[in-house]
Formats: structure tokens, sequence, C-alpha cells
């Protein structure tokens, strides 16, 4: 697959998973920002530009992939499913994200000025289709992964069943997904997740800061969709390592907050219809433990209880429902 190719076929992916349900991490439900779904040929009002698209033919076969009505609702959803990913790559409520919302809007201007002119549209479906595949090649955040091994090369950790496991190859493990969950924070941190292909309960957290520089990592066991109850929760826990106590105490509050909507399997509303839910998971007893990995041990490979650290009190201001999948 060339690397058009592949990005044609990345915005489908992305787009048909909008359709489903099924939203890749994003720091507030895309649906709830402007000029994020596909056009609908069944809207009662339309733009100018959808009623000429609308408008088009229809093949007697229902075969519309070679058709200029087909192209024109193809490149449609080329340009939605880019848009939206440069929507997750970029802070929630920022200047960039606001530039990138506004250039949207015009775009959809600039294609309804075309009229009834089908091959206008076209062209400018195109032009912004071409513009969104830069864009998203600019924003795309990248895991970190040669931090990660320098952080937890040769280091040993027991796994949530006691046995002691090689600490890179647990967290890499995990990070397995493409394109990675992950959501972009106010201050510019990303937090990234992932999970051991097979099994779910198995994660991965890691957090950088604006300059992409690691902060935090993460391993969850047996968390997700793990609810609100005490007892279920005892038999999860969720590790987190830093080289700062300080980044403890930054990022702590996202880290819960990361926690309550793993134990509630994710893609929930909050504010909004999910807000009791979100709220009682923040007040649970969320089963995190925090490691210094600048500790020196005995061995110099074992991370030993010594190298524990307290978890400090952090206010809960930081929404479960950022996190999406």
């Amino acid at each position: 697959m060339n690397r058009s190719s592949h990005w044609h076929h990345f915005a489908f992916v992305i787009c048909c998973m909008g359709w489903l349900g099924i939203s890749p991490a994003q720091a507030q439900s895309i649906d709830d920002l402007p000029y994020t779904h596909t056009l609908n040929c069944n809207a009662e009002q339309k733009s100018p530009a959808v009623g000429t698209i609308c408008a088009q033919p229809k093949p007697k076969n229902f075969d519309e992939s070679h058709t200029l009505r087909g192209e024109l609702l193809r490149q449609d959803m080329y340009v939605v499913g880019l848009y939206r990913r440069a929507l997750e790559n970029t802070a929630p409520g920022g200047p960039e994200q606001a530039k990138i919302i506004a250039e949207q809007g015009a775009y959809l201007k600039r294609r309804d000025a075309c009229g009834q002119d089908a091959q206008c549209i076209l062209r400018v479906e195109q032009a912004r289709h071409k513009e969104l595949i830069t864009l998203t090649h600019k924003l795309q955040k990248e895991l970190p992964y040669e931090d990660i091994q320098s952080w937890t090369r040769g280091l040993v950790f027991p796994d949530g069943n006691g046995k002691a496991q090689p600490l890179e190859q647990r967290l890499l493990q995990s990070f397995d997904q493409y394109p990675m969950p992950h959501v972009t924070l106010p201050d510019g941190s990303t937090v990234f997740w992932g999970f051991l292909t097979g099994a779910g309960q198995v994660q991965s957290l890691a957090i950088t800061d604006a300059q992409n520089h690691l902060r935090l990592l993460g391993a969850a066991d047996d968390l997700l969709l793990a609810g609100t109850d005490p007892h279920k929760l005892q038999q999860a826990r969720l590790v987190v390592f830093v080289r700062d106590p300080q980044a403890l105490a930054r990022y702590l509050p996202v880290v819960r907050a990361w926690a309550a909507a793993d134990v509630l399997g994710f893609n929930r509303k909050c504010p909004g219809q999910d807000h009791a839910r979100c709220t009682a998971a923040l007040q649970a007893p969320l089963p995190i433990q925090a490691y210094n990995l600048n500790c020196k041990t005995s061995n110099g490979k074992i991370i030993q209880q010594h190298c524990a650290l307290p978890l400090p009190q952090v206010p809960d201001d930081v929404s479960p429902g950022l996190f999406w999948q």
C-alpha cells in the first residue's frame, strides 16, 4: 500500500469507527465539536453543496464506486475522517484546535460557494483532503519508544500474578495498536495507552509532556471494566513509574481519571449523562501504586518495595470523560 493509499484507508477507518460508535482517543466526544459528521443525504435541510452532491444520479446497480456521486461522497468521508484525527491530536479547547475548526468551516463555505457545479465541489474536496493529509502528518503524536526502553531496560518487576518479568517487555507488549489511543491535555501533555492483543485487561500507560519527553509510565492488570466494587478493585492494580516524584504529583490527577475511565470501560460522557458513574469511579478505591525508577536497589535490577512512593493528595480535577477508545 503506497503512502497516499494508506492515508485514504486510514481516513476511511477513522470515519467508519465514528459511525459504529467506536471512537479513537479524544479529549472530549469529537461528535460534540463542529463539522465532525459526514454529509447526510436524508437530512431535511441541506447546505447548497450537500444538496448538489445528493442530487447526482445514482447508478441503477447501486455501485457508486466509479461515479461522480460516489467520488464526491468518498472525498467527503476522507475529509471528515482526517479532520477528526486532526482534532484528536490537538489540545482540547486550545488555539490550535480552534484554528483547525475555523479552517474546516472555511472549507465548507468554499464548497457551498460552488453551488450546483459538482466538479467545482470535487476540486474543493480534493484540495482539503490534501491539506488534511499534510496536517495529520504534522500533528501525529508518537509514543517515545526509545525513552521507554531507556527508562526500563534491565529492570524487573512482578506482574499481576507475582511473577517477575522484564519491565520493558511488560510495557511495550501492550502498546501494539494503530492508531494508538491517546489524548492531548490542555497543557500540551499527551496520555498514551494500549493493551495486550488478545488480553485487553493487560494494559500500559505513558504520559509525555508538551516537548514529548517521557514523564510517567504505568502498567495495569485487571482494571478494565472492573467497576467500582471494592472487592473487584482489590484484585486489580495500576502501577505507575516515574523518575521524578514531582511528575507523580503533577500527573496523578490524570492517572486517576484514566483509571476511573478504565474501570468503566472508557467512552463515558462526563460531564453529561455519565456524570454520576464517573464521580463514583473517582471516589472508588482505585488500586494505584507508584514507584521511583531512580531508586537504588540492592541488585540494580529488581524494583523493590522501598522504592515505592506515597501517593500525594491531589484534586480530582480531570474528567474520566477525556478518555475514549
